[in-house]
């Protein structure tokens, strides 16, 4: 039985049938992302594009139109949307090259944090072993990732297939215990 102010709860019995359809439709989406993952990172990194250029859009007419920021403030607040917009461009013409960035900038945060695990071991009287192997095991990870790409890229894009086809699953069977419910 639905929870009380559930999603299931809240939709018309009349209804049902957009659950199992969107249900359906993203299972369909999540089996594409894990068959064509090329095109499935393309897509992410148009999506990052798009909300790199929305994001420098809002924040040159936010800067632009504040009324209490200095003149300095500005300036910068308008040069960094400026800078954003201009990589939002270049993810919307480039999207594989944005997505492999990001994936290189989180191999990077991998090895950083590592070495942060590992100096915290070092220092720590408490939990040092744990420390110890969550340092190692994060520097490993992002040395792998900046040694072989294609290994993140496709693990992102199978890992965008299955929750697709999870969350798919799920609101398919919701659509139909409504239809029940009704």
């Amino acid at each position: 039985m639905a929870a009380k102010g559930s999603a299931v709860q809240a939709l018309s019995p009349a209804h049902w049938w957009a659950l199992v359809l969107m249900g359906l439709f993203q299972v369909v989406a999540g089996i594409l992302a894990l068959v064509y993952t090329d095109v499935t990172l393309l897509a992410l990194g148009l999506v990052f594009g798009v909300n790199l250029l929305l994001a420098g859009t809002m924040m040159v007419v936010i800067s632009s139109a504040d009324p209490i920021a200095s003149g300095g403030i500005t300036a910068v607040r308008l040069i960094v949307g400026f800078l954003t917009i201009l990589a939002g461009l270049i993810c919307v013409v480039r999207p594989g090259a944005s997505v492999l960035v990001l994936l290189l900038c989180v191999s990077f945060w991998f090895v950083i944090t590592g070495i942060g695990w590992l100096v915290e071991a070092m220092h720590a009287k408490r939990h040092r072993v744990l420390n110890a192997i969550l340092g190692l095991v994060g520097i490993a990870a992002g040395v792998i990732l900046v040694g072989d790409p294609d290994i993140g890229l496709t693990t992102l894009a199978n890992l965008a297939g299955i929750l697709l086809i999870v969350r798919g699953s799920i609101e398919f069977a919701a659509g139909w215990v409504v239809r029940a419910a009704g």
